[in-house]
């Protein structure tokens, strides 16, 4: 089962850093899972929410932020210890600047074109640009954003977040997508789940999982891969 840092190894150092992300490559992450955003100004940064609130203090939406100036500014570290105080917000080509290309990126688009116009078309770019289409899985529960990344690209690869689709239309939508993965959280997955994704030879993945009992229950019941904030998982026994 393939163990997916969330937001970098967010268990040992604030999500959506590069120290998160650094731990996770020490720590040997096979896969690392971040959430895009774009600013004002067009800059593809890796945050969760939509604003900084959370993790900087800062109430603005990333939509409105500049990067230059200002979002590159913000204090993303010491929300969870004041030993991160340096952590700054990273920007998606500083990720793919860290991680060799052995290490598979699962990229969450946060919101399509109604919020972010233009995003799609960003991260696809970005993808090319870095030759980084065989590692890299798109995901989004914005279904009309994985829509617009499979228009601009027929080979990206696309992870499907079922959210609040039911599984039938879900599984549909993978179809037409060409989609190679469905993401579900722990309360969504099920046997059922699981054998009706691979009876279309889709992958399952789950979110968040943090303990070695529920690893091990997944794997009784052919999970693909879990993200979990402890990268290490696999080794606890």
């Amino acid at each position: 089962m393939l163990v997916i840092a969330h937001r970098g190894a967010s268990g040992h150092a604030p999500e959506n850093t590069m120290a998160a992300f650094r731990q996770a490559l020490q720590m040997g992450a096979k896969a690392i899972e971040f959430d895009v955003h774009l600013t004002r100004d067009e800059q593809l940064v890796v945050a969760h929410d939509d604003d900084l609130k959370r993790c900087g203090g800062d109430r603005r939406r990333l939509s409105s932020l500049r990067w230059k100036g200002d979002a590159q500014n913000v204090d993303v570290g010491s929300w969870y210890d004041k030993r991160f105080a340096s952590e700054r917000l990273p920007r998606l080509e500083d990720l793919f600047d860290l991680t060799p290309s052995s290490v598979e990126l699962h990229l969450e688009i946060k919101h399509g074109s109604t919020v972010y116009p233009g995003i799609e078309n960003k991260v696809v770019d970005m993808i090319r640009r870095r030759d980084a289409t065989d590692r890299t899985v798109v995901s989004s529960f914005d279904h009309r954003a994985l829509s617009a990344v499979r228009a601009l690209d027929r080979d990206v690869r696309l992870g499907y977040l079922l959210g609040s689709t039911g599984l039938s239309s879900g599984l549909r939508q993978m179809q037409t997508l060409s989609a190679e993965s469905l993401h579900v959280s722990m309360r969504q997955v099920t046997g059922r789940l699981v054998k009706a994704a691979h009876g279309q030879d889709f992958r399952v993945y789950v979110y968040t999982v943090n303990t070695p009992e529920d690893r091990d229950r997944l794997a009784r019941i052919y999970v693909d891969g879990i993200f979990s904030n402890y990268p290490e998982l696999d080794l606890w026994r």
